[in-house]
C-alpha cells in the first residue's frame, strides 16, 4: 500500500476513535472518557495497521512494523489505565506498576522480534 492510503486508514482510525470515545463520554457522562477511549481505540487501530507497514529497519532506528505496533501497544495500555483510573479506586502505583510491566513486555518483544532477524 501507498503512503496515502495508509494515511488515510491512520486518519479514518482516529475519526472512528474520536466518534466511539464521545459515545461514551454521552454514555458515561465522564469527559475524561474521551481521552481514555480515543487512546484505546486508536492504540489498537495502530496495532492492527502495523502489519501493514514494511519490517524492514532504516539505518537509524526501528521498521515502521515496529514502530507503530509499540505505539499502538503503548496508547492502548495508557488508554486501558485511563480507564481503570477513572472507575476503579486502584492504587496509582498500581497504575504505574501495570504501566511499567507492559513496557518491559514490549521491551522484550521487540528484542526477540530484532533476535529473530539478526539469527537469520
Amino acid at each position: 500500500m501507498n503512503n496515502k492510503t495508509l494515511s488515510a486508514i491512520s486518519l479514518g482510525s482516529a475519526i472512528i476513535a474520536l466518534g466511539i470515545g464521545l459515545i461514551v463520554y454521552v454514555i458515561t457522562d465522564e469527559l475524561a472518557m474521551i481521552l481514555w477511549t480515543v487512546l484505546l481505540i486508536f492504540g489498537i487501530a495502530l496495532l492492527a495497521m502495523s502489519f501493514l507497514y514494511s519490517g524492514k529497519s532504516g539505518k537509524f532506528g526501528p521498521s515502521e512494523f515496529v514502530y507503530r505496533m509499540v505505539l499502538g501497544i503503548l496508547l492502548a495500555v495508557i488508554g486501558v489505565i485511563g480507564i481503570l483510573y477513572t472507575y476503579t479506586d486502584v492504587s496509582i502505583w498500581i497504575l504505574a506498576a501495570i504501566f511499567l510491566i507492559a513496557l518491559a513486555l514490549v521491551g522484550i518483544l521487540v528484542a526477540l522480534m530484532n533476535g529473530k532477524k539478526e539469527g537469520q
